[in-house]
């Protein structure tokens, strides 16, 4: 993934089958994801969403508002890149989304390497436009995070992480010994997204953990919490605190 670019992808389809399948590859590749069932719930996300999303995947036939009138309404107000992802595969379908400002098209079935090549083209496309604005510095120990230049620093090596990823340590960093509880942590990682549940949150803070550990920072550093949330610890001390 290209990590100059915004990693944010909004994937609109009312098919629950798809929509996880495309979130889970997707997630792999290094994007964050987040989902809505329909039109309606796509455009409630598009307005509340911060940060905005950098590329929506957007179904055609689904209920309550389908994806061509909610592309319509999107492209009042935003020329975020839309990849329309559908069944359809006439001609006359094709020219009615392009004309309501689709970016690109895939027909249904699709490979998943097919997509992902048409996804990293169309955020290089348009990374600099979509840039979120940054700009606030936490510390706690040893640990450094700069949301101006989207660093994580442990004792000034660079520790690579999503967007998700940095919004949840940036939100775990800044109350050291303090428990967030997992509504607020989803909120924070995933917004409004109807798909996230704790099991994403849990995934989210084991990969948190392991990029972690591949510096030697132990783990341990953010604790669990069942049923609860979790915490990260006051690392001003971390040599005695959580060194061997």
């Amino acid at each position: 993934m290209d990590t100059s670019a915004p990693s944010l992808i909004l994937i609109v389809d009312d098919e629950t089958k798809i929509r996880r399948i495309v979130a889970s590859n997707l997630e792999r590749a290094g994007y964050d994801v987040i989902s809505a069932a329909d039109g309606m719930h796509a455009l409630e996300i598009f307005e509340l969403q911060s940060p905005k999303p950098a590329l929506v995947l957007m179904d055609v036939m689904m209920p309550e508002m389908d994806g061509e009138e909610a592309l319509k309404v999107i492209r009042k107000t935003s020329a975020v890149p839309v990849l329309i992802l559908t069944a359809r595969d006439f001609l006359c379908d094709k020219s009615k989304c392009f004309n309501a400002g689709a970016d690109d098209y895939l027909v249904k079935p699709f490979s998943i390497q097919e997509l992902e090549l048409r996804v990293r083209a169309l955020l290089r496309r348009t990374a600099r436009q979509f840039m979120a604005p940054r700009g606030r510095t936490v510390v706690n120990g040893p640990l450094t995070l700069r949301s101006e230049e989207h660093d994580v620093l442990w004792r000034g090596t660079s520790v690579p992480v999503t967007d998700r990823e940095f919004r949840l340590l940036e939100s775990l960093a800044s109350r050291p010994g303090a428990v967030v509880r997992y509504d607020e942590l989803l909120r924070i990682g995933w917004g409004l997204d109807s798909d996230a549940d704790i099991s994403h949150l849990r995934v989210a803070v084991a990969r948190i953990r392991k990029k972690l550990e591949s510096i030697s920072v132990n783990p341990a550093i953010i604790s669990s919490f069942t049923n609860v949330g979790y915490m990260m610890g006051d690392l001003t001390s971390y040599d005695e605190d959580y060194g061997d």
